[in-house]
């Protein structure tokens, strides 16, 4: 007979409790949104003081930091890429993790050149991976 699967979560490691997911109330929200907009990294003494102004750990306050910045690097992230795309500039593509293990490598597109000192830099079209570059007549 084949083993039923089971329902039940499987920690990281066996044999170590972890803290179930920390529901944060909209004032803790609020307040810590207003810390992150004025400035992105904690000092020790703000996150002290936060700790207990919020009933929260020291280390809960860390870890909600470290997680905003990275849904904020993201977002950045994003933005910056719809506007260049919107404005028609490249943007070359992350290597995704499964192309790394690929046997046969991808070849590169070839360095691009610098332009002569009189050449004007024009967007890139959306099906080339180089800008086109037009010599003024002056």
């Amino acid at each position: 007979t084949k083993p039923q699967p089971t329902t039940a979560k499987r920690s990281r490691r066996h044999g170590v409790d972890r803290k179930p997911r920390q529901a944060y109330s909209a004032k803790q929200l609020e307040r810590l949104e207003a810390e992150f907009k004025a400035d992105k990294y904690l000092s020790v003494s703000k996150r002290t003081e936060l700790s207990g102004d919020l009933g929260l750990t020291e280390v809960q306050i860390k870890t909600w930091f470290q997680n905003r910045r990275t849904k904020w690097k993201k977002q950045l992230t994003s933005r910056l890429k719809a506007a260049a795309q919107r404005q028609g500039l490249y943007l070359p593509q992350p290597t995704q993790p499964s192309s790394l293990y690929l046997s046969t490598p991808t070849p590169l597109p070839p360095p691009l050149q610098h332009p002569a000192p009189n050449a004007l830099l024009l967007p890139i079209h959306p099906d080339r991976r180089h800008p086109i570059v037009q010599t003024s007549s002056h």
